[in-house]
């Protein structure tokens, strides 16, 4: 009997067996089908593999036929990768990738035993496959499930093999990637020292595993740093045992002069690990940075000064050939890499106050430097020639772009904007001293002395306001008239000049109008036009443009527009001339020039509206699914409509094209370009003076009412909306008067648009603007609407019950707070009168929404308008003794358990949010502590901002020193709060929204915004607080309330 067992066992098990051999081979032939140049027989085999994946020995089967030297090399690649992929969806139902199955244990001991071998793998690409899969399974099972792994790799490490290092160290680069923070204790310990041994030993390590070495040390540095934040101590524990002879071995090896043992990619990641520390732990290494500096100083100025000059060989004038090294990935560590490092860290040492001043005493030697690495390379002189938009895109000032040049100029203006004065003094002097080698290698026959020219005008132009301040105040010696007579005219002179020089020229001599005579200013003008000429070449036409610019916004400044007149008529004519001939990057430049063209001469801009609108007009129908190029058209479009001469003539031409686009039907035209025409229209609308023209009110007005009803386009209905905001803000009157032929007025249009916005039935996108027409509407129509105010404010009510976006609440919610400004008593009234949802009167419903979003609404404008109604509300409920507002109870402040520690999802699923309850008079009187408390914090960052911009020298220096300790404890303050408070704490920052609505016409004209509201609410609340009842507020204010209220004395 018990042999019948064995047998019955030993056959199920080779069934097993064969099922898994067939299984194996089944996957052997889907890899070899994935790899057929036959598309259907590859989509055939992507889908069996979706079959195979979800096999138990799928993961295994993967992981053998990677690691087996015996199999076709094609096969093993594709194992590799697809190995990888598994690893990543099915090891741990964790992952944010998982896709059940998970692999089961058995499946993953196999695997784990498999794998490492592959890491000691010859071809390199199978061997990069097998340290990623190696590396996403420890990210889950090390040091638990996998205990032994790190004993491996170390072994490898020391084992002498070249392609065991690079594995193990292919797994340790990418596996301290992704360590967690409960990971990192174990592994800082047992890596750090062990990548100090292989960078330190630079006769048994290759140059490429030590540089290895050392971003592994910067990986791991910056999380440390990361987790240091949440956990105090841990960069103690971790890091700064090893700070100190790292930094050591990172001078030496910046000493070290290329050869066998370093070379430009090993310097870059060393510098790139001297800046984490700089930037991550400055307390640690003020001290021993106190020695590191002059030498990384000297040997970067070294690096620079022997290296600068190949760069400039090499890279910029190609009269050698260049040798760069490339790392085991295949990638070039290419000179650049290096000078990126340098720059960054640079710009690290000034952003730390302890070192600032280094940098401050190497600007002469590091501006001149600078310079030389501004210069046009041969490379860009192909690119832009062959492509004149690359030229316009590289060379714009908000670019994407990343090159040595726009590092190095991102360089320039940092170092100016830190140390003004010092800067304009060290750039004077780099600047001279560089034209006068210049003009000793263009003598001596150096075709390329041209480069240094351009980069010193670009340099002077990029911060011109700091060298013309400081030539007025007399701090420089600069000769400015030798050097826009005798440097850019005498180039622009020259016979056969490269066209970059050119372009540069006319752009640097318009940076400086202000430092020439009348008679220079006129010499380049004309050259400016010159170089708008057709026959010149693109990148000339195109700094002209640029310059032309330059010389609008300067003369403007300078109230000298006079001086442009006579040369406005060929100015145009060439713009229209590149607006024809160029689309996207240079036309964006065209038509930005072109608006500011239009605002210089109100006379000529007039006689030229013939010319101007009908190409605004045309750029606009090609272009409108360019967003940038329709806002351009849209600026044109108003600087035009605020001229009077040009009104009539404008809306005759631009009028019916907007009429016509609003009535065709949606699948005939471009999806968007009915939207953006109504805000080209509210755009004319709102710049035209009123009354507004026949035009206007009895062919525009009713079409984009009737466009905005029959639409279910989101976007059409909010600039539908907001376009019939501009016309009841602009010309009420004019709108309440015009009748259709059913004899219905503008304003029962208006009507129906509201309540089509506030339909239920729409998305709730739809209202996000809503409350801004709605309450225009209020504030100019107010008493005309009667009972269909009413009918609005029963609309908004049931919109809010459904509303969850912040945005769209917030727009509802402003209704209510502009009627408690106009019209308090009546609205209490109303929304007493009406149930809200739970059957409690309306006014609970919108006071509860409102007091929990209040501290999260933006804008300038709404957070004054709804924190002086917040006032006005308590000022009412107090006065009158009102038991409408004293009866309502809401959300005071959320009840935390200590003992709970951080709020985890499955935790705040348990235990739901506990709130105190308070009275609603109470609420408000907090949040106008909070509101108060934000305002001083915008205004006090703001005159910060400002005293900074003035400061230029190293005032802050010493203060740092006695600050020292304090930096410590501020830091902790920002961990709690959530980023949405940080968000909505700068409501009242400018420059925080500085492209926020505050160049909303209707939010200008309204008193509110001018009010000072730190100075409002400290009035308001000084006041308050003599109130008999003002103890049973204060009895309910938490420790940061009553901090506020002592900071302006109460």
């Amino acid at each position: 009997m018990a042999n019948m067992n064995a047998a019955g066992g030993a056959r199920s098990g080779s069934s097993a067996g064969s099922v898994q051999q067939g299984l194996k081979e089944a996957l052997i032939e889907t890899l070899s089908a994935i790899l057929s140049p036959v598309q259907e027989v590859r989509a055939a085999a992507e889908e069996q593999i979706k079959v195979l994946e979800v096999t138990e020995e799928f993961g295994v089967h993967l992981a053998e036929l990677t690691v087996d030297p015996q199999g076709a090399l094609a096969i093993r690649q594709l194992a590799s990768v697809i190995l990888k992929q598994y690893v990543e969806t099915h090891w741990c139902s964790q992952s944010e990738k998982f896709r059940p199955p998970e692999t089961t244990d058995q499946a993953k001991a196999a695997i784990r035993e498999l794998l490492p071998s592959g890491l000691r793998e010859s071809i390199s690409k199978v061997r990069s496959s097998v340290a990623y899969a190696v590396s996403a399974i420890a990210h889950w099972d090390w040091p638990e499930a996998w205990p032994q792994l790190f004993t491996l790799l170390m072994e490898m490490l020391v084992s002498g093999d070249v392609n065991a290092v690079h594995g193990a160290m292919r797994v340790l680069t990418e596996f301290t990637r992704e360590v967690t923070d409960t990971q990192m204790p174990l592994v800082a310990p047992v890596i750090l020292p062990e990548m100090y041994k292989i960078f330190t030993m630079a006769e048994v390590y290759s140059i490429r595993t030590r540089s290895r070495a050392v971003e592994i040390f910067t990986t791991c540095a910056n999380l440390i740093c990361a987790i240091d934040e949440l956990e105090k101590g841990t960069a103690r524990a971790l890091i700064f045992p090893v700070v100190q002879q790292f930094t050591e071995a990172f001078v030496q090896a910046l000493q070290m002069p290329d050869g066998p043992s370093s070379d430009s990619g090993l310097k870059m990641e060393v510098l790139k690990a001297v800046t984490a520390l700089v930037k991550n732990f400055p307390k640690p290494m003020v001290s021993s940075m106190q020695q590191i500096l002059p030498i990384v100083w000297n040997t970067l100025t070294e690096i620079f000064f022997n290296q600068t000059f190949t760069y400039v060989r090499t890279e910029v004038n190609y009269t050698e050939e260049v040798f760069d090294p490339v790392d085991s990935d295949g990638e070039v560590l290419g000179f650049e890499n290096l000078v990126f490092s340098i720059f960054e860290f640079v710009h690290t040492l000034l952003e730390n106050n302890k070192f600032k001043s280094t940098v401050k005493k190497a600007l002469p030697e590091l501006i001149y430097y600078i310079i030389l690495y501004m210069q046009i390379t041969e490379d860009q002189i192909k690119v832009w020639t062959a492509n004149p938009q690359q030229f316009v895109e590289d060379e714009d000032d908000d670019t994407f772009s990343y090159s040595v040049r726009i590092s190095a100029q991102d360089l320039l203006l940092a170092v100016a904007a830190e140390f003004q004065n010092e800067s304009a003094a060290a750039l004077a002097a780099a600047a001279t001293r560089h034209l006068q080698e210049a003009e000793q290698a263009k003598n001596s026959g150096n075709e390329h002395w041209w480069k240094i020219h351009e980069a010193c005008m670009l340099a002077l132009g990029s911060v011109k306001t700091i060298i013309t301040e400081n030539l007025k105040n007399g701090r420089i010696q600069f000769d400015m008239h030798g050097f826009l007579a005798g440097v850019i005219l005498a180039d622009l002179n020259l016979a056969a000049a490269s066209p970059f020089l050119l372009g540069r020229a006319l752009w640097a001599a318009s940076r400086f109008t202000a430092a020439m005579s009348p008679e220079l200013i006129q010499q380049f003008l004309q050259a400016t036009v010159s170089g708008l000429h057709g026959s010149q070449p693109p990148s000339v036409r195109i700094s002209a443009v640029r310059a032309i610019w330059g010389y609008c916004d300067q003369l403007k400044l300078s109230e000298s527009t006079h001086v442009l007149q006579p040369f406005l008529p060929s100015i145009l004519e060439g713009l229209i001339q590149l607006a024809a001939q160029f689309s996207s990057e240079v036309l964006t430049l065209v038509m930005e020039t072109l608006c500011i063209v239009c605002t210089v001469d109100p006379a000529f801009t007039t006689n030229a509206e013939n010319k101007i609108c009908p190409l605004t007009i045309a750029i606009f129908l090609k272009y409108n699914n360019d967003p940038v190029v329709a806002s351009l058209a849209q600026d044109i479009f108003k600087e035009l409509a605020q001229i009077e001469g040009c009104q009539g003539p404008m809306q005759m031409r631009l009028i019916p094209t907007l009429v016509s686009i609003m009535q065709a039907p949606p699948d005939k035209i471009p999806s968007g370009l009915c939207a953006t025409s109504i805000d080209i229209l509210t755009t004319v609308v709102r710049n035209t003076k009123p009354p507004l023209s026949e035009m206007l009110v009895c062919q525009a007005f009713p079409v984009v009412a009737q466009c905005t009803l029959r639409t279910d386009d989101n976007a059409i209905m909010q600039n539908g909306g907001e376009c019939l905001r501009a016309y009841v803000s602009v010309a009420l009157e004019q709108i309440g008067q015009w009748r259709d032929e059913q004899g219905n007025s503008g304003l029962w249009y208006v009507m129906q648009v509201v309540n089509q916005l506030l339909d239920p039935r729409t998305s709730e996108f739809t209202a996000a603007f809503v409350g801004r027409l709605v309450s225009t509407l209020i504030s100019r129509a107010g008493t005309e609407l009667g009972d269909q105010l009413d009918q609005i404010l029963r609309a908004i009510l049931s919109k809010m019950q459904q509303a969850e976006t912040l945005s769209v609440m917030q727009s509802l919610i402003m209704v209510f707070a502009h009627l408690v400004h106009s019209q308090l008593e009546p609205l209490l009234e109303f929304l007493c009168s009406l149930p809200g949802p739970t059957g409690k009167p309306a006014l609970e419903f919108v006071m509860t929404e409102w007091m929990s979003r209040q501290h999260l609404f933006y804008g300038q404008y709404e957070g004054k308008v709804s924190t002086v109604a917040l006032c006005k509300l308590l000022q009412h409920g107090l006065n009158t003794d009102d038991k409408r507002l004293q009866d309502i109870v809401v959300k005071g402040e959320e009840l935390y358990n200590p003992e709970e520690g951080i709020r985890t999802r499955s935790k705040s699923a348990k235990n739901p949010e506990r709130w105190t309850n308070i009275p609603l008079l109470v609420k408000i009187f907090k949040l106008i502590i909070n509101e108060l408390s934000t305002v001083v914090e915008a205004n006090a960052s703001r005159a910060n901002a400002a005293d900074w911009s003035q400061d230029s020298c190293g005032m802050w220096e010493d203060q740092e020193e006695e600050e020292g300790q304090e930096d410590d404890d501020e830091d902790e303050g920002l961990a709690g709060q959530l980023l949405s408070d940080l968000i909505a704490s700068n409501k009242y920052d400018e420059d925080y929204y500085e492209d926020d609505e505050e160049d909303d016409p209707d939010a200008l004209k309204d008193p509110i915004y001018q009010i000072d509201l730190q100075a409002y609410l400290t009035d308001f609340l000084t006041q308050f607080a003599q109130q008999p009842c003002y103890s049973m507020f204060s009895d309910h204010l938490n420790n940061t309330e009553r901090q506020t209220l002592q900071s302006i004395g109460l």
